[in-house]
């Protein structure tokens, strides 16, 4: 007698029967997947020890392996794990891909310490990936690109060694990267100036770094709108399109070598809130067209700034914070400086300044504290 196969039965079926049929089997591998995912979960949870913050993840609760602490689902499957602070002590689970569809893993502000975890590039749906704040050390492997899908990369707060690779600059789809305080001895990879689509970028604290210029090129990051690099042996001048940067809301450059004059573009931009330039080298005059409008905290301070103090910093109404001591500049502190609505943090001693206060200074803002010293040695100090 012939046999018959699945698919003449299902064709000999009810178009009903055919659904159910399918239902079925559609439920059983969801059910299947489940349960790996569960024992995937209690496999990393014993890997670790067993940490107190953990304790949820148990067969014992009853509860779907969904409504434990620090996963989220889709669709019945894991693709978030977030475990920030959860005082983990050991290193990484090598088998942590085998949640296939894993997006998003954040292991932020733990104990892992461990090299970089190639394990990862088995984790081919992942987006984001943050192993900051932990005791990672050795290098970033060359070919960090094969996680051509992320759109977050954090290896900050770590003890990562060696270059930077030149094949970040490959990761296109990244919007935020941040690779500060680690122990990268090379420079700024002009590489990154083709990530396009960047919106995050943190180099700082690389007290390792050979002093090296900012590269030119990262004045393509049209999309950049925060930029942290403070202290990380920066030579050179800021460069002069910086304000190509259309898109950049605070920028942190301070406590490096930087010289030269600050470019009049910086002070174009519109959508700048915070700019920090302090302790550096720098020199000349503050441009004295700005059109910064959005500035809220201006820190130029411990430099080698010379001239006025611009008549247009008297336009910025969202200005809480000017400081500007230890520089050179000289003149009168400008009559629109007094008039300022947000003003609270006015400092501006240890430098040339003559004349008086503007009459109006402190009359219509809630100004906390206010410190300035004037050619003839009358140091004034007020705070609120």
């Amino acid at each position: 007698m012939p046999k018959t196969t699945t698919t003449q039965i299902c064709l000999q079926l009810p178009l009903y029967a055919l659904l159910v049929l399918v239902i079925i089997l559609c439920h059983a591998d969801s059910q299947s997947l489940q349960d790996e995912e569960q024992a995937v979960l209690l496999r990393i949870k014993q890997y670790w020890g067993n940490p107190p913050l953990l304790s949820q993840w148990s067969t014992a609760s009853n509860s779907p392996h969904c409504s434990w602490p620090g996963i989220n689902c889709t669709d019945g499957s894991v693709t978030t794990l977030s475990l920030i602070t959860f005082n983990i002590v050991g290193k990484f689970p090598p088998f942590i891909c085998d949640l296939k569809n894993l997006t998003i893993l954040e292991l932020g502000n733990n104990s892992i310490s461990d090299e970089f975890p190639r394990a990862i590039y088995n984790c081919s749906n992942l987006e984001q990936l943050d192993l900051s704040l932990n005791y990672f050390t050795g290098t970033v492997p060359s070919d960090v690109d094969r996680l051509d899908k992320l759109t977050h990369l954090d290896l900050s707060v770590n003890n990562f060694l060696g270059e930077i690779p030149a094949t970040t600059g490959r990761m296109q789809r990244l919007i935020y990267l941040m690779l500060s305080a680690n122990l990268f001895n090379g420079s700024f990879p002009p590489e990154i100036g083709n990530l396009s689509n960047l919106e995050m970028l943190g180099l700082g604290y690389m007290s390792k770094f050979k002093p090296s210029s900012l590269p030119s090129n990262y004045t393509q990051l049209k999309k950049l709108k925060y930029l942290w690099i403070p202290h990380s042996n920066m030579i050179g001048e800021i460069p002069e399109n910086i304000g190509d940067m259309v898109s950049l809301e605070q920028a942190d450059l301070s406590t490096n070598g930087l010289s030269g004059k600050i470019p009049s573009s910086l002070f174009m931009l519109k959508n700048l809130s915070i700019l920090y330039l302090y302790k550096n080298k720098l020199s000349g005059e503050i441009p004295q067209v700005v059109e910064a409008v959005n500035l809220g905290v201006l820190d130029l301070s411990e430099n080698n700034l010379t001239g006025p103090i611009p008549e247009d910093f008297g336009k910025l109404t969202k200005l809480t914070g000017l400081i500007l001591l230890s520089n050179q500049f000289s003149g009168e502190i400008p009559e629109s400086i007094g008039r300022l609505p947000s003003l609270m943090d006015l400092r501006l001693f240890d430098n040339n300044l003559s004349g008086t206060l503007p009459p109006d200074f402190g009359r219509y803002s809630s100004l906390r504290e206010f410190q300035a010293n004037c050619q003839n040695h009358l140091e004034i100090a007020v705070v609120y």
